[in-house]
């Protein structure tokens, strides 16, 4: 089939969404898929130190990928100018598709930003190509949820679209049975929902394995090593993570590191530094390949959402987490879809959000029990392996598609 990727975020960028959708592309190449992408420019505090600066094709094959980028403005701290941008991209995208002159079989578009549902539609309206709308989050509900849309006037138009695009769409595919729930509740359509997992090469996360000598770089070989690998964002939970490592200053073998980069990083910067607390480090953005060194070299790894966070989605780094045998320490609401996934993949331990003294005697208690912190790690490996490899869900994917197809969609 000729398929058309649609994503916000795409390599050389460094983000779940960038990767994610990397990995699937080249494994529908590898399918004998024709795969086409379309995505904006490289933005520079999206891109690793070595990109930054560095010029892109506008047009490039890469591994197979024929990868499509669009100029337009961009400004990440900002969210007036960022609010406009995602209501812009479908008219750039569409621009973009337009050159192309390609008859696509399918377009599968990671959804947020909600607006690119209207990418979705123009696209049917005018060439008949039919789309999988993949909701990895649930927008406008994880805006509200955390206090960051409060516009009365802009959430009501947010809604709409959101509603919108889940009874038009001709097929939606969501990361949890929470999401399909979620979907199917506002559209009424259970039919044309499906569960699939973000997926992974499994032999390929053998290879990310094998390097691991962060902590031999860092000089911390004689201390446990917490990690928190992620976005930076105010509905992140990640003050507990510092009020909890402000608890533990006097356990001289523990050490945290937060690494990533976003609208609070320099808060956190802030506080770490006023606040004296010794045992966190903060590092920017890394390289792929660096991640996953980082990853490997941890002892515990921390996945934090604000308790406010109610909407029914997984974070990206789940996938990367479990497949390297981390055991997770999980800062959610007991009820939320995270939750859910660490207690059924018995991969980690869940605790209040907003409790740091929770947080500090969970990380104590994996320390202390090397024996539970292994089990725990080669469980999320098991269940990843079963669930989360890209093969299968390349699968069900072609049988998306094909079910559009035969549905003359």
């Amino acid at each position: 089939m000729k398929l058309l990727l649609v994503v916000a975020y795409f390599v050389p960028e460094i983000g779940s969404a960038a990767h994610i959708y990397f990995d699937l592309a080249k494994a529908f190449v590898r399918r004998g898929h024709e795969v086409h992408v379309i995505t904006s420019y490289p933005r520079e505090f999206n891109l690793s130190k070595d990109d930054c600066g560095r010029a892109f094709l506008l047009d490039e094959i890469i591994e197979g990928v024929s990868v499509h980028r669009c100029r337009h403005m961009t400004l990440r701290d900002n969210m007036a100018v960022r609010g406009m941008e995602h209501f812009l991209l479908p008219y750039y995208y569409f621009r973009a598709y337009q050159k192309l002159n390609i008859k696509f079989d399918a377009c599968l578009i990671y959804i947020p930003p909600l607006p690119l549902y209207y990418f979705a539609r123009a696209i049917k309206k005018f060439y008949g190509t039919p789309s999988v709308l993949n909701y990895q989050d649930f927008h406008p509900q994880e805006l509200t949820d955390v206090g960051l849309l409060k516009n009365r006037l802009l959430i009501k138009i947010m809604e709409h679209i959101e509603r919108q695009s889940y009874r038009n769409a001709d097929f939606i595919t969501v990361l949890s049975g929470g999401g399909v729930n979620y979907v199917s509740s506002r559209s009424g359509h259970l039919s044309k929902v499906e569960h699939i997992y973000n997926g992974c090469f499994i032999p390929d996360s053998n290879e990310h394995s094998k390097r691991h000598d962060f902590k031999k770089i860092e000089g911390i070989e004689d201390k446990i090593l917490i990690t928190y690998a992620g976005i930076l964002s105010p509905f992140q939970g990640l003050d507990n993570i510092l009020n909890a490592a402000k608890e533990m200053r006097g356990h001289n073998d523990l050490i945290f590191y937060i690494v990533g980069d976003g609208l609070i990083k320099d808060h956190l910067a802030h506080r770490i530094r006023n606040e004296g607390i010794s045992n966190v480090r903060l590092l920017p953005l890394q390289p792929r390949d660096e991640y996953f060194n980082i990853i490997n070299s941890s002892d515990i790894s921390l996945v934090s959402l604000d308790e406010r966070m109610m909407a029914p989605c997984l974070p990206g780094k789940l996938i990367n987490l479990t497949l390297a045998n981390q055991p997770i320490v999980a800062m959610v609401p007991d009820n939320s879809e995270t939750a859910h996934f660490i207690k059924r993949s018995r991969c980690g331990l869940v605790v209040n959000p907003s409790d740091a003294i929770e947080l500090k005697n969970a990380i104590l208690k994996l320390k202390s029990d090397p024996y539970s912190m292994k089990k725990l790690g080669d469980n999320g490996r098991a269940f990843a392996c079963k669930n989360m490899d890209l093969k299968k869900s390349v699968i069900r994917y072609e049988n998306v598609f094909q079910l559009l197809s035969k549905r003359g969609i």
